[in-house]
Parts: structure tokens; sequence; C-alpha cells
């Protein structure tokens, strides 16, 4: 029997329809694409940290010049100097020769600063009553004039020890140790009018001996060094 409408058999029509059936099914579990699709790729780049990223269009921070290092002069163990220092260690725990050093940068950069801020409370704690009336007299003769004084370390070159000295003759006995500080400043004593009177503008190389002393056997009720006395040198 002769199964056909028209000229097309009709089991080539059931196929047909089977096909369309299933390619509709397989569109409503799968979806409708059309044209050229890309497939969405799997990133595995690692985020960069926050410091890295979105740098477009930000300024560029400028690079910090490193500080300078103080060379550190001490002299050595077997010299003289350095037998007297060990004997102010053998009467002070506390005192290195290093740190003493240290702690010599710090408190020249203090007390410069509180000299040109004419700070006689600051002052007072850092210096012996003979150093602290001297720096009182040139402040208060500064400020008659109407003088300003600038004072701005650019750069401490060098500290050295060059000398120390154990009064046991007083008691309590007291400790002297004199430092050599080489240093670039920018030193300069203004008028009124701003104009300068002493010094200059320009940063100038400044040779300082510093004189510190300390009150020994005091079982830590004074336990820091003073400035005693200063002068210029070469």
């Amino acid at each position: 029997m002769d199964f056909s409408v028209g000229d097309i058999p009709i089991d080539i029509i059931i196929f047909s329809l089977i096909a369309i059936f299933l390619i509709l099914r397989l569109r409503s579990v799968l979806g409708k694409k059309t044209g050229f699709e890309k497939h969405e790729a799997i990133s595995l780049t690692v985020k960069a940290p926050a410091f890295l990223s979105n740098t477009k269009n930000k300024p560029v921070q400028p690079a910090v010049a490193p500080v300078p290092k103080v060379n550190y002069e001490i002299p050595a163990a077997n010299s003289e100097l350095g037998q007297t220092l060990q004997k102010i260690s053998a009467l002070d725990s506390t005192f290195v020769p290093q740190k003493f050093v240290a702690g010599t940068e710090i408190v020249f950069r203090k007390i410069l600063t509180a000299f040109a801020n004419a700070d006689l409370n600051s002052l007072g704690s850092m210096l012996t009553s003979d150093a602290y009336s001297s720096f009182e007299r040139a402040i208060e003769k500064r400020q008659g004039a109407h003088e300003i004084q600038k004072i701005e370390i650019k750069a401490i070159c060098s500290i050295a020890i060059t000398k120390a000295e154990i009064k046991s003759e007083v008691d309590p006995k007291k400790a002297l140790i004199e430092v050599k500080i080489i240093s670039d400043q920018l030193n300069c004593i203004f008028d009124k009018k701003k104009e300068p009177v002493v010094g200059t503008e320009s940063v100038t190389e400044f040779i300082d001996f510093w004189l510190f002393e300390r009150v020994l056997g005091m079982n830590g009720q004074d336990i820091s060094w003073r400035l005693k006395s200063t002068r210029t040198g070469t």
C-alpha cells in the first residue's frame, strides 16, 4: 500500500515531524542563541594591590631624599680616652658610649631649636645652671634688639667623643664628656626689618664642641646628661 502525501512518502513526513519536535524540546531546555557569541572567559588574574592599581591620572609622589647617616666616632677601648669611658661605665651601668653619642645628636637638634625659638622652659631641662644663664642672656639680648634667629640643621655630618673626665674630688662624683659636632646649618640673625645682621642665609658648615656633665652615683635620681658649655673650633 502506498502511504504518501502527494509525491512525499509518509515516513519522511513522520521523521521530519519527530525531528522538529526534538529541536523544539532542545531549544526549550538549552535556550536560544543567535549569531556568533563569545563564551565568557574565566579570569585567573590575581587582583593587584591597591597601591599598584588605579594609577591612571594620579599624580606621581616625589621621591623623599634619604636622611644622611651621621658618622659616630667612638674612641678605641684600649686608648686612654676609651679607658676613661670604661671607668664612667663602671660608675654608671647605664652609660654606653654609642648610646651617648646617639643621644647627643637628638639633644643637639633640640637645644638649637629651643634657642632659636627662645624656649627657655625646654632649655632648662637640658642645660646646667651656668649654661642656662648664658643662653638666657643671649636670648634676652636678641629680644631687646628685636632680632629673630633662624636655625635650620640641614645635616649632622659627624659626632666624635674628644675628651672625658671624672671629677673624683667632688662629692658626688661628676663625669664630663666633650663631643665635636660637625654640621651643615642655615644659621642667621635678622633685624626687625628682616635683614640679616649676623650669619648668612646660605648653608654653612659649623664645628662645635659641646661639653656635657652628669652627676654620678645618684641611683637614678638624675640620669640625664646636661650641656655645660659650648665653643666653636676647627
